[in-house]
């Protein structure tokens, strides 16, 4: 197999160029090299907290997921029971009607009207006593009294 002028001359081309690719690659620095920190104006504040990205002395982070050691689970903490808390109420006084001798009492509960008698239930309330100035309800759940004042 004989190579013609121009293909001796393709190869000695090619070999040149790699030789030159591979020394210029290592020339190259490393790009941790390249990355440097700026020095950073004293008065400039961007309200961010560097310091919750460093490391703790210990080495890795607590929660790193790519730590190759077990940790230690933490016990939990057995949460502390509150007191539930009754709701408040989901009525607002709308106004009365007095007809023939009947008196009909408006809430609103979000936004529908509703009429109201005492004994009544009302999803989780019951409508305890109707008076002039004030409606008693029951939160049925915790079995809790509360007043709807009339103004």
């Amino acid at each position: 197999m004989t190579f013609t002028s121009w293909q001796k001359n393709a190869a000695i081309i090619a070999a040149a160029v790699t030789v030159v690719a591979g020394v210029v690659a290592g020339r190259e620095r490393p790009t941790l090299e390249l990355i440097q920190e700026k020095p950073r104006a004293a008065a400039a504040d961007d309200g961010i907290d560097l310091g919750k990205l460093r490391r703790p002395e210990g080495g890795l982070p607590q929660n790193d997921p790519f730590s190759r050691g077990v940790q230690e689970a933490k016990p939990q903490v057995a949460a502390v029971a509150e007191k539930p808390v009754v709701p408040p109420l989901p009525f607002r006084y709308f106004g009365r009607l007095t007809e023939n001798g009947k008196t009909e009492v408006f809430v609103m509960q979000g936004d529908e009207l509703l009429t109201i008698a005492a004994g009544q239930k009302i999803g989780d309330y019951r409508v305890d006593q109707v008076a002039d100035a004030s409606i008693s309800f029951t939160y049925l759940p915790m079995k809790t009294k509360q007043t709807l004042e009339l103004q």
